[in-house]
C-alpha cells in the first residue's frame, strides 16, 4: 500500500495592521503597506532611531550604499525615508540645522510648527506637510494620510485640521521667519488667486470670473502675500474673501461655522493688513512691496507703505492723476493722467530695455518723475512714473507708481514681472502642493489647510534648488573614422 503524498498547500500571508489600544489584529486590504522599519506608538509612526556610527546592522536591515553618481530623488521615497521620518525634535534651539541635520524638510517643520504648544500637534503638523509632498492627485485629508500606512492618520488628520484648536496666524509669523532666515526676501508681492472648485459647498466658494480665461467658475478668492526669494516665490499669509451671500445668510455663516468679526474685505486693505502683520515682523530688511493699486487710491496706499518703512511697486491705472514734477523738484501747477504724462513732453523719447533673467521683451520704457495726486498731507517722497509699452503693441502699455528712483530700468521691470511669475505657480506648482485642493467645510480648516500646504510649498521649493550630488563624467560619445558622432543607443 503505497503512501499518498500530501502536498502543502501555500499559505499567502495577508498585510495586518495593529489597531491602537487593541489587543487584536484585523487585516486590511486596502491600505498601501506600511512605510518598512517602523514601529507603531499609540496612533503615530515612528521611526526607529538611527543606529550609532560603526554598530551593526539590526538583524534584517537593507545594507545600501550609493554609488559615487547617485543623485538625490525628491518623491515619496526621499520624503519618508528611513532617516528622514523621524519627527524633529522640538528643543526650541535657535542653531541651524539643531536637532534635524540635513533634512530640509524636517527642519522646516521644527522651525515652522515650533509656535504649537502640544507635541502631538507638532507630529500632526509635520505628517500633513509631508503627505502633501508625496502624495499624487488631489490632496484630500485621506490621500494625505494614506502616505504614512497608518490607517488611524486620516481620523488624527482630519481632527487636526477641521476639530483642533490650534492658531494658524503664529506658525505663519513663522513661516516668513524661516523663509526670510534662509534667503532674503527680495520682494513682497501682494496677489489675489482664483482657486476654481468643484461644486459650491465649500467655505467660501462663489462664481467668478477666471481672469486668464475670462470664463465664470465656482472659485474661492484669496488674497496672499508672498516672498519672492532667490529659491522662488513662496506664500507665507492669506485671506480669504466672503462674498455678500456667506456674510449675509445665517445658515451659512453657522455651517462655515464664520467667526463673528468676518466681513467683506478690499484686496489691497487685505495686502497692507498682511505687509504690517507679516512682512514687517519677518525681519529687518525692508523689500519693496508689489500691489495692484488700480482700482485703488495709489497715493494714499505708498503713504501707508512709507509710514511702515516699504519700498513700493504699485500698478496703477492709465487713467490716474498725477503731479508732474518742477524742474526744481517741487509741484507742478498742472495735475495729467499717467498716460498723458508718459507721452507728454515732459517724458521724453521711449528706451528699449530688456529686462534681465525675462523670458519676454524687450520692451520700450520712460520713466518721468511725479507725484500721485492723492496723496494726503505730511512729508512727501519723490515718486517715479515707468511706463512699459510693447513695441508691437503700443496699446498694451502698463504703468507703475514707485519710490525706487536710484533703480535702473531694467531692474524695475524684473520685479514688476514677479506678479505674473507667481500667477503661474499658483496654477501649477500650487496646485501640486494643495492650495486647491480643500474639502472642508469650516472657515478655521480652509485657513490651517492653506497654512501648511504653504509650508509644504516652502519645502518643495528648497527640495528642488538644494545642490546635487557630483557624479562621474559622462563617457565620450563614440565616432567614426571621418570624426564624425555616432547616434547613441538607447538603453
Amino acid at each position: 500500500m503505497h503512501a499518498r503524498p500530501v502536498h502543502a498547500r501555500p499559505v499567502h500571508a495577508r498585510p495586518v495592521h495593529a489597531r491602537p489600544g487593541r489587543g487584536w489584529a484585523a487585516p486590511h486590504a486596502s491600505v498601501p503597506a506600511p512605510i518598512p522599519a517602523a514601529r507603531v506608538t499609540g496612533r503615530v509612526a515612528f521611526r526607529e532611531p538611527a543606529p550609532a556610527p560603526g554598530a551593526p546592522p539590526a538583524p534584517g536591515a537593507a545594507r545600501t550604499a550609493p554609488g559615487p553618481g547617485t543623485a538625490p530623488v525628491v518623491g515619496a521615497a526621499a520624503l519618508f525615508a528611513e532617516d528622514d521620518f523621524r519627527p524633529a525634535v522640538f528643543d526650541g534651539s535657535d542653531g541651524p540645522g539643531g536637532g534635524a541635520g540635513d533634512d530640509l524638510v524636517g527642519e522646516l517643520c521644527r522651525r515652522v510648527l515650533c509656535p504649537l504648544a502640544r507635541s502631538d500637534q507638532r507630529r500632526s503638523g509635520e505628517l500633513y506637510i509631508r503627505g502633501l509632498l508625496a502624495a499624487t492627485g488631489r490632496k484630500s485629508i485621506r490621500n494625505i494620510a494614506a502616505q504614512t500606512g497608518v490607517p488611524a492618520d486620516a481620523q488624527r488628520l482630519h481632527h487636526f485640521i477641521s476639530d483642533s484648536t490650534w492658531r494658524w496666524r503664529p506658525v505663519r509669523t513663522a513661516l516668513a521667519h524661516h523663509v526670510a532666515a534662509l534667503a532674503p526676501p527680495r520682494a513682497w508681492v501682494v496677489h489675489t488667486a482664483t482657486l476654481p472648485r468643484a461644486g459650491r459647498g465649500g467655505v467660501g466658494v462663489e462664481q467668478f470670473t477666471d481672469p486668464r480665461t475670462g470664463r465664470r467658475v465656482n472659485a474661492r478668492c484669496a488674497v496672499g502675500l508672498w516672498a519672492v526669494t532667490a529659491h522662488g516665490a513662496c506664500p507665507v499669509d492669506w485671506i480669504l474673501r466672503l462674498s455678500p451671500r456667506w456674510l449675509d445668510d445665517p445658515v451659512l455663516r453657522a455651517r462655515a461655522q464664520l467667526p463673528a468679526d468676518a466681513a467683506a474685505v478690499d484686496a489691497v486693505a487685505a495686502g497692507l493688513d498682511m505687509v504690517r502683520a507679516t512682512a514687517a515682523s519677518a525681519g529687518p530688511h525692508r523689500a519693496p512691496v508689489l500691489l495692484d493699486a488700480r482700482h485703488a487710491p495709489a497715493g494714499r496706499v505708498a503713504a501707508r507703505l512709507q509710514a511702515g518703512g516699504f519700498p513700493y511697486l504699485l500698478r496703477i491705472a492709465a487713467s490716474h492723476p498725477l503731479t508732474p514734477l518742477a524742474a526744481d523738484g517741487g509741484d507742478a501747477s498742472r495735475v495729467v493722467t499717467a498716460r498723458h504724462l508718459a507721452t507728454g513732453p515732459a517724458a521724453g523719447s521711449y528706451g528699449r530695455v530688456r529686462p534681465p533673467g525675462a523670458a519676454d521683451g524687450p520692451y520700450d520704457v520712460v520713466r518721468v518723475p511725479c507725484r500721485a495726486y492723492d496723496t494726503p498731507p505730511g512729508p512727501r517722497r519723490r515718486q517715479l512714473l515707468l511706463a512699459r509699452r510693447d513695441p508691437y503693441h503700443p496699446e498694451r502699455t502698463a504703468y507703475w507708481l514707485t519710490d525706487l528712483t536710484t533703480l535702473p530700468s531694467a531692474a524695475l521691470l524684473r520685479l514688476a514681472a514677479a506678479p505674473d511669475e507667481i500667477d503661474r505657480d499658483v496654477s501649477v506648482t500650487g496646485r501640486r502642493h494643495g492650495l486647491h485642493d480643500f474639502d472642508g467645510r469650516t472657515f478655521a480648516g480652509w485657513h490651517r489647510h492653506i497654512t501648511l500646504a504653504s509650508a509644504a510649498h516652502a519645502a518643495a521649493l528648497l527640495l528642488d534648488r538644494r545642490p546635487a550630488v557630483a557624479g562621474p563624467p559622462p563617457p565620450p560619445a563614440p565616432t567614426r573614422r571621418d570624426g564624425r558622432s555616432l547616434p547613441r543607443k538607447r538603453p
